[in-house]
C-alpha cells in the first residue's frame, strides 16, 4: 500500500534525481568559488565579499578581486565546463568510453599553434588566443578529413585522432629543442595552469561555453541515437555522418577555446562524464545526453575550480593536479562499475 502511495501523488513532487545531482554540484562550485575568491596571500573575509565584489570595498579588496581572483576563478570554471561537455560529446560520436576531446587530436594542434606564437612571434593576447584556437581546429579537421574515408567509423576516427594528437605533440618538442626563446615559461603553460589569466581569457571563453551547451541539449536526443550500433542507426533511417561533423566540431572548438586559454588540462574531459554517469547510475537513472551534457559541465567545473584551490596553495600547474588526482580516480570508477 505505501509503494502504491510512493508511486503516486508524492513520487511526482519528489525531485529528479539530475536536479539532484546538480544541486550538489552547484553547492560544492559555490564553496569552491567563496574559498577561491577568499583565500590567498591577501586574505578576504567571507563577510566582506558581498560588498567588495557588488560596492568595491577599500581599494586593495576590490583590485585583488576583480583583476586578480575572479578572472582566474572564472576562467578555470568556464574551462572545466567545456572540457566536461566536449568529452562526454566525444565519447557519444567516438561510442569510446575512454575517449576525450585529446584523441581527435584538437589539444595538441591548439598547443602546438599556441607554442608557435610564444616562440617566434610577438602577438597579442587576443591574436594569440585565436591562433591557439585555429590550431586545434586545424588539427581535428584534419583527423576528420583522414577518417572520412571510412565515414567516421568510430575506431578509425579515434585511431586517426591519437596519430594526429602524437604528431603534434613531437612538433611541440622539436619547436622547443629548435627555439632559441626560454622554454622554461612555455613548458609551465604546456602543463596547464590558471594563475595570472585576465579577463581577456574569459571573454574568449563564455561565448563557446553558452553556445556549445545549447547546440549541445538541442541536440541531446541525437547523441543517444549516436551511441548505438551502425545497422541499427542505418534502420532507423539515421545519417550519422553530418551529426558526427557537427557534434565533432562543436567539441572540437570547446577544447581548442580552452587549450588556448588556460594550456592543456588532461583528464577532466575524461573524467567528468563517468562521474556524472557513476552518480546517477547508483539511483537507477539512465543517463540521457539532456542530463548528461549540462551535468558534465558542472562536474567539469567543480575539479577545475577544486583543483586549482590546491595548485594556488602549492603554486602548481592545476593541470599536473588534474592528472595527479584523474588517473588513480578513473581507475577507481572503473573498478566499482565492473563489480
Amino acid at each position: 500500500m505505501s509503494g502504491r502511495l510512493l508511486s503516486g501523488p508524492l513520487r511526482a513532487v519528489a525531485p529528479a534525481p539530475p536536479l539532484v545531482f546538480g544541486a550538489a554540484c552547484l553547492l560544492m562550485l559555490g564553496m569552491a568559488g567563496a574559498a577561491a575568491l577568499s583565500l590567498g596571500d591577501y586574505p578576504i573575509p567571507l563577510t566582506e565579499l558581498p560588498r567588495a565584489l557588488w560596492h568595491g570595498g577599500d581599494s586593495n579588496s576590490a583590485f585583488v578581486l576583480h583583476e586578480l581572483r575572479l578572472p582566474r576563478l572564472l576562467t578555470g570554471l568556464l574551462a572545466g565546463a567545456a572540457l566536461g561537455m566536449a568529452g562526454a560529446i566525444a565519447q557519444s560520436i567516438t561510442r569510446n568510453p575512454l575517449g576525450e576531446p585529446s584523441l581527435l587530436g584538437v589539444s595538441a594542434g591548439a598547443a602546438f599553434a599556441m607554442v608557435l606564437c610564444m616562440a617566434f612571434a610577438s602577438l597579442p593576447l587576443p591574436l594569440m588566443l585565436a591562433c591557439g584556437t585555429l590550431g586545434g581546429l586545424l588539427a581535428a579537421l584534419l583527423t576528420f578529413g583522414i577518417a572520412l574515408r571510412t565515414r567516421l567509423e568510430p575506431l578509425h576516427l579515434t585511431l586517426t585522432g591519437m596519430s594526429v594528437n602524437l604528431f603534434f605533440l613531437a612538433a611541440i618538442t622539436l619547436v622547443l629543442v629548435s627555439s632559441q626563446t626560454e622554454a622554461n615559461g612555455i613548458y609551465y603553460w604546456l602543463s596547464g595552469s590558471l594563475a595570472n589569466r585576465t579577463w581577456s581569457q574569459v571573454q574568449m571563453l563564455w561565448p563557446w561555453v553558452v553556445a556549445g551547451l545549447a547546440l549541445g541539449v538541442a541536440c541531446a536526443r541525437i547523441l543517444d541515437l549516436l551511441t548505438l550500433d551502425e545497422e541499427l542507426l542505418t534502420s532507423l533511417g539515421l545519417r550519422a555522418l553530418p551529426w558526427r561533423l557537427l557534434l565533432g566540431l562543436t567539441a572540437v572548438v570547446l577544447t581548442a577555446a580552452t587549450v588556448s586559454a588556460t594550456g592543456p588540462i588532461a583528464f577532466v574531459g575524461l573524467v567528468a562524464p563517468h562521474l556524472v554517469r557513476f552518480g546517477l547510475s547508483h539511483v537507477g537513472e539512465r543517463t540521457s545526453h539532456r542530463a548528461l551534457l549540462p551535468l558534465s559541465a558542472l562536474v567539469g567545473a567543480c575539479l577545475v575550480c577544486g583543483a586549482d584551490l590546491i595548485a594556488k596553495w602549492q603554486e602548481i600547474p592545476v593541470g599536473i593536479l588534474c592528472v595527479l588526482a584523474g588517473g588513480p580516480l578513473l581507475v577507481r570508477l572503473i573498478r566499482r562499475q565492473e563489480a
